[in-house]
């Protein structure tokens, strides 16, 4: 068995195991889980919060079909903002499995490639979504 195939099929059962508590999980714990998840992403990209201006003061709806868990990140001041409920409309929203919503957030899957093979729901504002899916590209 080769080593991605070996790494791809540990993921997959990992990702299968958090299942469970995850959905149990409250919404304010997996905000903060979300949160640490993102600062981790934008510590270890530098130039991640320097684009994030161009999508200043947007609210994305990222849902994981699969558990049934949905957040809200609000890019404010080149900060991003995890919260578990939002008080207007997000401008984009994102639907696809955990696996795949993950792999989008950390670079390791290109949106367009899950997006094309229907594996990501993407709707709302498409200027939106095409820059935050460049900067997403960019991590890769």
């Amino acid at each position: 068995m080769e080593s991605d195939e070996l790494k791809n099929k540990i993921k997959e059962k990992f990702l299968k195991s958090l299942n469970l508590p995850l959905k149990a999980m409250p919404l304010w714990v997996e905000a903060i889980g979300v949160g640490v998840f993102i600062a981790n992403i934008v510590e270890s990209h530098p130039n991640f919060k320097a684009r994030l201006k161009e999508i200043d003061d947007k609210l994305f709806l990222f849902e994981a079909k699969d558990i049934r868990k949905k957040f809200y990140l609000h890019i404010k001041d080149q900060e991003i903002k995890v919260v578990p409920h939002a008080v207007r409309a997000p401008d984009v929203e994102m639907r696809g499995e955990v696996s795949v919503l993950v792999d989008v957030l950390t670079g390791k899957e290109d949106p367009d490639t899950v997006f094309f093979s229907r594996k990501l729901e993407i709707s709302g504002d498409t200027a939106s979504a095409i820059h935050f899916k460049n900067i997403l590209a960019a991590l890769g």
